[in-house]
């Protein structure tokens, strides 16, 4: 028993002395560095931010009819700069993305439905997903200012997506009916998504160690959203679909 209560005191021991530690190395080491003038610490290497903003999107046009659809997108970002030029920054966004698809179905198509002269279906689909890229950045300064670039990989994860549905139904005897509805097609669209993103910016200092950052992104997508969408109902025509998107973003960098 009095050994194991003294194993006991000696792991509590050293958990203790090893946060204090860890407590030491992030905070007063940043403070020592600043006095002595020596080279900075980890802490003073990394940077963190907001922002928000606007999407485009489109889904590639493996099936046709295909047109844009405009989101919004809010996000966080950190950093490390490796040096005054390059970092690498990650990235946890909300992308609001998706698009319009046409849906145009015959009389020969719906067997079942012999009365129906012509379908027509407008759909407006939204597809609500994080988005979490980890991008290399390259900053050159102008003036007081610093434009940059950033690429690298993302990967989306979708939380919900739905279809806003405007129906228009021609019939045989040429009566004309449009009616509207929303469906849920989360469990239609992939769970995972990968794309690659690249972007250009600008960021505005207002103070010595704040400043507004103002950039524009576009994220190219490598695996489909939507698999086996077909424009004309029928499964003999199908496409898998990926989506592109365009954003716009203004956000407050530390």
């Amino acid at each position: 028993m009095k050994h194991l209560c003294k194993k006991l005191f000696l792991r509590r021991a050293f958990t203790y002395i090893l946060f204090l530690g860890i407590t030491y190395f992030a905070f007063a080491d940043k403070t020592i560095a600043q006095e002595s003038g020596s080279s900075p610490s980890l802490l003073d290497n990394m940077y963190y931010g907001g922002k928000f903003g606007t999407t485009i999107s489109q889904f590639t046009n493996q099936q046709p009819h295909t047109t844009v659809k405009q989101g919004i997108t809010i996000g966080a970002f950190a950093g490390y700069n490796f040096n005054d030029k390059m970092a690498v920054q990650l990235e946890l966004n909300y992308l609001q993305e998706g698009g319009q698809l046409l849906s145009v179905e015959h009389s020969w198509d719906l067997s079942n439905s012999s009365w129906v002269e012509i379908k027509t279906d407008n759909q407006n689909a939204t597809l609500h997903n994080l988005d979490i890229p980890l991008m290399f950045k390259y900053t050159y300064p102008i003036g007081c200012s610093k434009i940059f670039l950033v690429a690298g990989p993302a990967l989306g994860i979708n939380i919900h997506s739905s279809i806003k549905h405007e129906t228009t139904i021609l019939t045989e005897i040429g009566s004309v009916s449009t009616f509207t509805a929303t469906e849920n097609i989360t469990s239609n669209i992939e769970r995972y998504n990968v794309g690659i993103t690249a972007g250009l910016g600008i960021e505005i200092p207002v103070s010595t160690n704040n400043y507004i950052l103002i950039d524009a992104r576009y994220r190219y997508g490598l695996t489909p959203v939507y698999k086996e969408y077909s424009y004309r109902g029928l499964p003999q025509i199908t496409g898998n679909l990926q989506n592109n998107t365009m954003y716009f973003t203004i956000g407050f960098g530390f």
